[in-house]
């Protein structure tokens, strides 16, 4: 048995593959996460802000902060660019498997936040 991993830019990557040329796709897309937007990257590498899990400094330690996963809330824009981003990413995706082909795809479940 063989593989390979790909460490690309998923969209750009699947575009050149052939059709039904992947048996199996593992992922853990970015569910568009605001925190990587040139916007919030910038305030990241400036020091200046940005939207993390995690605070900069706790009990006196400075510390690198890591990017949250993103809520999504009820602005309409964002809720259409989550929409479009899958739209395109199940088109690349089921393009590229294999009849019979597996996509295995890390999530969290929404069933906490719906029981609310």
């Amino acid at each position: 048995m063989s593989y390979e991993l790909i460490n690309e830019h998923y969209f750009i990557w699947l575009k050149d593959r052939e059709e039904d040329s992947i048996d199996a796709i593992v992922t853990d897309p970015p569910y568009v996460v605001k925190e990587y937007t040139p916007e919030e990257i910038e305030k990241r590498r400036q020091g200046t802000g940005g939207i993390w899990r995690i605070p900069s400094s706790m009990g006196g330690v400075k510390r690198q902060p890591v990017p949250r996963f993103s809520v999504i809330n009820d602005d309409p824009k964002l809720r259409q660019e989550v929409y479009d981003f899958f739209f395109e990413w199940e088109k690349l995706s089921l393009r590229v498997l294999k009849p019979g082909g597996h996509l295995i795809i890390a999530s969290t479940s929404l069933l906490s936040d719906i029981m609310k």
